[in-house]
């Protein structure tokens, strides 16, 4: 399967060292595939590149493939945003694409500004990661808080049957989660 990644590290006519190194990066320590599975990677990745498929296309297929889970969806939207702006900025048609694939996926609009804001240093941090707006009550912080984690605790995402790698990344989404949490109880005094 062909996946929208390669489209978009073409979005600005050209695949950048940048955008490799940190394709690779990815390839090694969050999805810490082998060397033979790396290179698997790379060919499918390289086919893509060359395809005449638009990024639209391959974003949709991808999302018939894992329809059904949401999780894998919403980490690649991350790995795409983590490519997209490994050269220190965001280019207009990245962001075309990203915001496409996010529509695409079926994901609320509010996932990719959380991911901006997480990639970019903007927006309001810890409200963002829990997919909340600061004017939430401590009530609604603590709802949205268990719901997140329910989802992407490490035992649910394993339950469901996913690739290692994938459960490896949505560790990572959990660790974040609960330091967000942490973050507004301490800034608000929560018990």
């Amino acid at each position: 399967m062909r996946i929208p990644l390669a489209k978009l590290t073409k979005a600005d006519g050209r695949v950048s060292e940048v955008e490799i190194r940190a394709i690779e990066e990815i390839m090694e320590k969050d999805l810490r595939l082998n060397a033979d599975s790396r290179k698997i990677a790379i060919q499918i990745f390289r086919t893509a590149v060359q395809s005449p498929e638009s990024f639209d296309s391959l974003a949709a297929q991808f999302a018939d493939a894992f329809r059904n889970q949401r999780q894998i969806l919403e980490l690649m939207v991350d790995i795409l945003m983590r490519v997209a702006v490994s050269d220190g900025k965001l280019a207009s048609e990245e962001e075309r694409m990203i915001r496409s694939a996010v529509q695409i996926f079926r994901l609320p609009a509010s996932f990719y500004e959380q991911l901006r804001s997480r990639y970019m240093k903007t927006g309001k941090g810890a409200y963002d990661v829990l997919d909340l707006d600061p004017s939430a009550t401590d009530d609604e912080v603590k709802k949205q808080y268990r719901r997140l984690v329910r989802e992407y605790h490490p035992d649910a995402i394993a339950s469901k049957g996913l690739p290692e790698e994938f459960t490896e990344l949505a560790e990572e989404k959990f660790r974040a989660i609960h330091e967000a949490y942490e973050t507004i109880k301490k800034s608000r005094g929560m018990s």
